[in-house]
């Protein structure tokens, strides 16, 4: 099943942190109302609605969502690593300026346009490569103001986003690092190898993938607590509950009544 380019939108009437927030694709965010605190390496950057955030996939955040005048609203477009990439093959001439790693970029005029465009052809189901398209003049402008090289600080062929591609598509399902070894045609030693080369352990990614799935379910749908943990392998709410305060500094519940 091929990822594809899609939208969320976000509210609250609480402020709120969330702490190791980390995305599996790369992202756009603009806040509509309030503001975004943004958290990495020490490293802060405040958002505002006039700028555009840029989020690249497996960075870990510490982020505060802060509403103004009562409420807090954002929209989220989220753009496969492909497309991105797409986008960088057939317009390789843009220069980018070489700056320190930033995230939040001033909206131009031509970032809001094709924001709103992008916007409505995703609210119409419009034919994937027409959204894809206007997907890559979005990021063809990112690239002039200097921040679209961002997305792409991912390896999109390492083994650890195999196994998140895989896990997404049921992560409710008991995955084993036996499972995954077999998906991947390779024997468990050295499936824990190759994962051990890249830093990376196979729990830490099943617990960013359901623990990132949730998060998401929180804040897009009104299933309860207790529907999310078990769509995420969580057979026990109160286990889902520990797991997910551990890594975001907040409670399900928590969360959820600073959303409603």
């Amino acid at each position: 099943m091929q990822a594809k380019i899609s939208m969320q939108t976000f509210g609250s009437h609480q402020a709120h942190e969330l702490h190791k927030v980390k995305l599996l694709m790369p992202a756009l965010c603009r806040v509509r109302q309030g503001r975004k605190v943004i958290e990495w390496q020490g490293r802060t950057e405040t958002a505002d609605p006039t700028q555009l955030i840029v989020f690249p996939a497996g960075y870990e955040f510490h982020i505060e969502n802060i509403p103004v005048s009562g409420r807090y609203l954002a929209e989220f477009i989220s753009i496969p690593l492909s497309v991105i990439k797409m986008s960088h093959k057939y317009s390789p001439s843009v220069t980018e300026k070489s700056e320190a790693t930033r995230f939040c970029s001033n909206l131009t005029k031509e970032l809001e346009y094709c924001w709103e465009q992008l916007k409505v052809a995703l609210g119409m189901e419009l034919a994937p490569q027409l959204v894809e398209h206007i997907a890559s003049g979005l990021i063809l402008m990112l690239r002039h103001t200097g921040y679209g090289n961002v997305l792409l600080n991912i390896p999109g062929t390492s083994l650890a986003s195999r196994c998140q591609d895989l896990i997404i598509l049921s992560p409710a399902f008991h995955w084993t690092a036996t499972d995954m070894a077999g998906h991947l045609h390779m024997s468990v030693s050295t499936f824990y190898r190759h994962l051990a080369a890249e830093g990376e352990t196979f729990q830490t990614i099943l617990n960013d993938v359901r623990l990132g799935n949730a998060l998401n379910a929180l804040q897009t749908t009104d299933k309860s607590v207790s529907e999310i943990a078990r769509d995420n392998g969580y057979q026990c709410p109160s286990r889902f509950t520990a797991s997910f305060k551990r890594r975001y500094q907040i409670t399900p519940r928590e969360l959820r009544k600073a959303i409603l």
